[in-house]
């Protein structure tokens, strides 16, 4: 049985099957609709009607092909390890032989600002996405808490929309978790460029709702008027139902070793909720992002059939804004971070080096370099930096010369 019906899910009972399981997958999800993809949440759901309907993971035909027995729109409530079931939100049980935890995470939310308030958007479900979207065309005014790879996804659609757009960072940059300061300084420039107002090192002190709106009052002792208010600080790991029967869990998820294997032998904890161990990277860590929650997924869903070698997938990212993609993979933040081509021409790299090794890199128009800047983190190169600064030199041919001069 699979609690949760997100990508690490649909990827977990996939993955089983191909590895040889023929008994039976249940695939269960709070949500009332079938398992879909969330990265256009933030994207063309938001700029195209009826793109809501184009982002399922799988048809109807895939879960009848695959034996997947798939029931949403009912909550896992408890797990009785003892007896090996689970009780959902309408008072059923099921039981299980083995369970897999693939619940995701859950939005933080700000207390003066709740999800239910009107004209108020926080961005997790397609229902979110739909709400917001209908009521992008009647804004003039838009204020994004939190200047995440989420919040400025939306405001660069938002802008696009011709909507007079002001995004609100607690901290002291944009994107501070998920890019170096390099590229967050491209990034932001794009937003300048086009109106984009962005405050960071400011917090939301006041809320008062008005007839068309919120004024909010700001830590500096100014305030600002907004239309409608969307909220986009982080994400926490959904791991009460876990916790609630004992596992192992921290405040980075449900703790899982190499094979996803949680502290009972019978329950597993797939994708973003999971505290991973990661062998290539030996340690344990946590991530949020599509990459691994696929990759993830297919590991558990593979590892429980006939086992295998520890996780040691290395994951990444994408954003679109406006007209620019940026991609990253790898560490995001190294100790040292080089540039490689011209930021204000929108073409360029970034390596992130951990000493001298290539941990991992980040592109803005730029795919040929990012695709030897993956190899270069797969292989963990040790790259002289003359050598990665240098755009005259083309890396894959400098990669290939070594790899045969090594004895």
């Amino acid at each position: 049985m699979i609690i949760g019906a997100g990508i690490a899910a649909v990827y977990a009972a996939e993955s089983a099957r191909k590895a040889g399981f023929d008994g039976r997958i249940i695939l269960c999800g709070d949500e009332g609709e079938a398992p879909y993809d969330r990265p256009p949440l933030s994207k063309k759901v938001l700029q195209e009607t009826g793109e809501a309907d184009r982002i399922s993971l799988r048809d109807s035909a895939f879960y009848d092909a695959h034996d997947i027995d798939l029931r949403l729109g009912n909550a896992a409530q408890r797990i009785d390890r003892e007896a090996r079931q689970v009780t959902f939100s309408d008072g059923t049980s099921l039981g299980y032989g083995t369970l897999v935890l693939a619940t995701g995470s859950s939005l933080r939310t700000l207390a003066q600002l709740p999800p239910e308030m009107p004209r108020v958007f926080y961005l997790r479900r397609i229902s979110d996405a739909v709400a917001l979207r209908d009521a992008l065309p009647n804004l003039r005014k838009l204020v994004v808490v939190g200047a995440g790879v989420i919040g400025l996804e939306v405001a660069a659609v938002a802008n696009g929309m011709g909507i007079e757009v002001t995004v609100l960072e607690a901290g002291p940059r944009p994107m501070a978790r998920a890019t170096c300061a390099e590229v967050c300084e491209f990034v932001v420039k794009q937003h300048e460029q086009r109106g984009v107002r962005i405050r960071t090192g400011i917090s939301i002190m006041e809320v008062t709702e008005l007839p068309s709106g919120y004024r909010l009052g700001l830590s500096g002792g100014e305030s600002i008027d907004a239309d409608a208010v969307i909220v986009g600080i982080g994400v926490v790991p959904n791991v009460s139902l876990a916790s609630s029967a004992g596992l192992e869990t921290c405040a980075s998820g449900i703790c899982v070793d190499g094979q996803g294997r949680t502290s009972d032998e019978h329950i597993y904890a797939a994708g973003e909720v999971a505290f991973h161990f990661n062998a290539r990277m030996g340690r344990a860590e946590r991530q949020e992002n599509w990459h691994h929650a696929v990759a993830h997924g297919e590991h558990v869903g593979r590892s429980i059939v006939c086992g295998g070698p520890d996780y040691e997938e290395i994951s990444g990212y994408w954003s679109d804004q406006y007209d620019f993609s940026l991609q990253s993979f790898g560490v995001s933040i190294g100790e040292r971070n080089i540039v490689r081509g011209d930021p204000t021409a929108g073409r360029f790299i970034v390596f992130h080096m951990e000493g001298d090794v290539v941990a991992g890199v980040s592109s803005v128009g730029a795919p040929r370099e990012m695709r030897v800047g993956k190899a270069l983190v797969r292989s963990a190169a040790s790259v002289p930096v003359a050598v990665l600064q240098d755009s005259s030199i083309d890396l894959a041919k400098w990669q290939s010369a070594v790899e045969h001069s090594a004895p």
